[in-house]
């Protein structure tokens, strides 16, 4: 899409180079064709804010093409051009036509150029999506934890002033790989039950690692963006599976430790390598949440530390973060997971003074029938 900064600039242009080319050097024809620009591009940057949807596009579409008609016709009355009444009913159709042709060819020309428009990628990201809604059936722990992470990488995206819609998709789409194999995953599994506690460490390794390449081959079966497909191949870089690689020493077993590795590559783009940090705090806070059992952990250190891990192992070398994108980065998830814990601890407070009260109650109760009874 193009920057708002060169719309006008583009539109105007567009706009004189066309009265030129059609009337040669005439002096009114060119001034015009460059307000009626002016004023469409004014009006269009007013009217396509916020769009949500195809329908509100072609609505937003034919209020544009009314409005340009009636500075037409004003114009041509000023000017004394000549104006009849059929001409407005000639405007309206046309502008009507306008809006349809627009909508009826939007989506071959973002097929066929693989543009990501921001339409596009709220379709994608819509519940309705095939994928989706079979990750939501086969594989619900992974579905939610995608949806977690779109809203946290979605607040991130906007404080550093990113494609947020992009971030959101590539987050419900990044692992969908999980649905080959969903029960080998942590977040897929019911009760205390570990499948990986049977299983050899390189096995695990191997079935981990293997959810990107079954990601690609999904993405590419389902015709999904080029810029989706990045965020599932890049979420990881070239990580590696510690615990299980440790794992495999202490069991005396020798085996190349790049087996235990993402094949990468790392992230290339800043929005994937946003993915990756998400990704890993997020993975990182419900492991020390569940581990520490009601208590608090430090959330600070542990997103400190994540980050600070991402960036020395060299994850997010081809992304170009300065250090205040890192800190905001890192500020604007501590209050994420601060106002999300938070919300369940004074829920637990709430919980706990209704507890009370209902047994002090009971207790009053119980204190005046036995005086009763005297």
């Amino acid at each position: 899409t193009l920057p708002s900064g060169l719309a006008l600039p583009a539109v105007l242009g567009g706009s004189i180079l066309s009265a030129l080319v059609v009337t040669g050097l005439s002096a009114l024809h060119i001034l015009l064709i460059s307000l009626m620009g002016l004023i469409s591009s004014l009006a269009g940057s007013f009217l396509f804010q916020e769009i949500h949807s195809r329908g509100h596009l072609w609505r937003q579409l034919f209020i544009l093409g009314l409005l340009m008609s009636g500075v037409g016709v004003f114009i041509r009355w000023i000017f004394g051009l000549g104006f009849y009444p059929g001409l407005v009913l000639y405007m309206v159709a046309g502008t009507a036509g306008w809006s349809s042709l627009v909508i009826a060819f939007l989506p071959l020309l973002e097929n066929t150029f693989d543009v990501l428009s921001p339409l596009r990628l709220m379709e994608l990201s819509h519940p309705s999506n095939p994928l989706l809604k079979k990750l939501q059936i086969e594989a619900p722990g992974t579905y939610h934890h995608s949806l977690m992470l779109g809203t946290l990488a979605e607040a991130v995206a906007d404080r550093l002033g990113m494609n947020s819609n992009l971030l959101k998709a590539g987050a419900y789409f990044h692992d969908i790989g999980k649905l080959r194999r969903p029960q080998f995953f942590v977040e897929n599994q019911m009760g205390n039950e570990n499948i990986h506690d049977e299983l050899k460490p390189s096995m695990s390794a191997l079935v981990i690692v293997a959810h990107i390449r079954d990601g690609l081959e999904l993405a590419e079966e389902y015709r999904l963006p080029e810029k989706i497909r990045e965020f599932i191949a890049e979420h990881h870089g070239t990580t590696c599976l510690s615990y299980f690689y440790r794992k495999a020493k202490n069991m005396g077993q020798v085996i190349p430790r790049d087996q235990f590795c993402y094949p990468g590559p790392r992230p290339r783009s800043r929005e994937t390598g946003l993915l990756m940090l998400v990704d890993s705090v997020e993975a990182a806070v419900r492991s020390e949440v569940r581990a520490a059992s009601g208590a608090m952990p430090d959330l600070e250190k542990i997103i400190g530390e994540v980050v600070d891990a991402k960036t020395a192992e060299g994850q997010l070398d081809d992304v170009d973060f300065t250090l205040r994108d890192l800190a905001e980065i890192k500020g604007t998830l501590l209050y994420a997971f601060q106002s999300m814990y938070h919300t369940r601890k004074v829920k637990e407070i709430k919980d706990e003074v209704a507890a009370d009260m209902k047994l002090k109650k009971q207790e009053e109760q119980s204190i005046e029938g036995s005086l009763a009874s005297r």
